[in-house]
């Protein structure tokens, strides 16, 4: 890549945050999974006999930035690395493992300039900005995945697509997904229905609050931060509702988008008052103050660590559709490395998919991150895991929610780029703050929230 694309790159991200939250630790199964988008031609995947005597190739080190800064997870990676340097003698990784996503977002924007690592872990809003900023080799991410064509979930790879649909914005590796947890024991008791559609999630929320005894309907995120745009897009994209439309322009005044906002509203007189964040909300489920919550498959190391793992259900919002949030960690190659370094690279991503080393990454952090393949998520070894043993009667549920799998910016098959800079401004997030803990009018903070969409996309 150019430097003077570079140096672009690095004055926009000076501007902007690239954090998402993934709640807590820091509709149906796919049978059949997506072809990698056509092309006019067809890069064949790289099946050569890539372990060649280290005598007929370069010594060469390349850099793998991640955000796995606890010294067990490293560990982790590290028998990876060491597994990968004994298959590929002549490549040598370095960790360069960085602590909080600020710290992270600090550091990215500082390689943007120039001398990015040649393997990056991202979220999907970070994986969003680099292909952006032309910073990521698209062809070496395709690559990868054209290696592993059918062995995805189709969600996970619709939601992986370029702007375009002709590429991918990096190579999942894993993923979380949130919806409603909810205690069936205490649902039963009342004669309840599961608290998926939006009526059933209101008529239990009705039913439970009691705040003169500290009980509430229901633990609904309303910080001003990620953390609620992810839980409210459930309820507005289960009702049609989306942050853009089929062209990329903003959509955020919509009728269908007013009437979500309205009933987040309503569902919020049955919550804990005041800013609900991640803490809040995992804390009042685990307490036992609400019988409901929107959280994502990190919770459930800590209902397993309570003993309260089979009184839980797990739900999708549903209302014209089911829709579930969904975040996937992603491996990125950067553009502009060397022949070696970039074949160094795409070898080191390969391996880390591969199902046995996929496995290894998985269980550094046991049910948070979640499989993004089928052959993973069903093979003996992944299951032969305390935590992932304890949920295993969930297991369906969560399949299911992959399938259900529905971003703000999604649209008609389109990934617009733009959405990246919305969720980045926190103008969505500010706007479920405000219609909740705030009390102001939805239809009013909709048009508001509009303008301000307009003019982040126009940038």
């Amino acid at each position: 890549m150019k430097k003077t694309k570079k140096a672009l790159a690095a004055i926009l991200a000076a501007a902007m945050t690239l954090s998402l939250a993934a709640c807590g630790d820091k509709g149906k199964t796919d049978d059949g999974q997506q072809s990698v988008p056509p092309t006019t031609e067809s890069t064949p995947a790289s099946t050569p006999d890539e372990k060649d005597d280290a005598k007929d190739k370069n010594p060469v080190t390349i850099q793998f930035m991640h955000s796995m800064v606890e010294e067990e997870r490293q560990q982790v990676i590290q028998g990876l690395i060491d597994k990968f340097e004994e298959e590929y003698s002549w490549i040598t990784v370095e960790q360069v493992p960085t602590d909080g996503d600020s710290a992270y977002d600090t550091k990215l924007t500082a390689f943007a300039g120039g001398g990015m690592p040649a393997v990056l872990e991202v979220n999907q809003n970070r994986a969003k900005w680099l292909v952006g900023n032309e910073l990521a080799d698209l062809e070496a991410i395709r690559e990868v995945i054209e290696a592993k064509d059918g062995e995805y979930y189709d969600a996970i790879l619709k939601i992986n697509t370029t702007e375009d649909g002709q590429n991918f914005i990096g190579v999942p590796v894993g993923g979380w997904v949130q919806g409603i947890w909810y205690n069936k024991t205490a649902f039963e008791e009342k004669g309840l229905a599961a608290p998926d559609t939006w009526d059933n999630i209101l008529t239990a929320a009705k039913a439970f609050h009691d705040p003169d005894n500290k009980k509430y309907g229901i633990a609904l995120p309303t910080v001003d931060g990620s953390f609620s745009e992810q839980s409210f897009s459930q309820f507005a994209l289960s009702v049609g509702a989306n942050a853009l439309n089929a062209d990329g322009e903003a959509d955020f005044a919509s009728d269908k988008m007013v009437e979500a906002l309205t009933f987040y509203k309503e569902l919020y007189q049955y919550s804990i008052q005041g800013s609900n964040g991640t803490t809040e909300v995992k804390d009042a489920m685990l307490n036992g103050s609400v019988p409901m919550g929107i959280y994502s498959t990190y919770i459930l190391k800590d209902l397993i660590n309570a003993g309260m793992m089979d009184d839980f259900g797990f739900a999708l919002v549903t209302n014209e559709n089911s829709a579930s949030y969904g975040s996937v960690g992603m491996l990125s190659i950067s553009d502009g490395l060397s022949e070696d370094e970039r074949e160094a690279a795409i070898l080191f991503v390969k391996f880390l998919v591969e199902k046995e080393n996929n496995i290894e990454w998985l269980h550094m952090a046991p049910g948070g991150q979640q499989p993004v393949m089928p052959a993973v998520a069903s093979d003996p070894a992944y299951l032969d895991n305390e935590v992932i043993k304890g949920f295993e009667a969930l297991s369906p549920e969560i399949s299911a929610a992959f399938g259900s799998i529905s971003l703000f910016g999604i649209v008609d098959g389109k990934n617009f780029v733009s959405m990246g800079n919305v969720t980045s401004s926190n103008v969505i997030a500010r706007a479920i703050y405000d219609i909740t803990v705030n009390d102001k009018d939805p239809a009013t903070v909709a048009a508001e929230t509009q303008k301000q969409i307009e003019e982040l996309i126009s940038q």
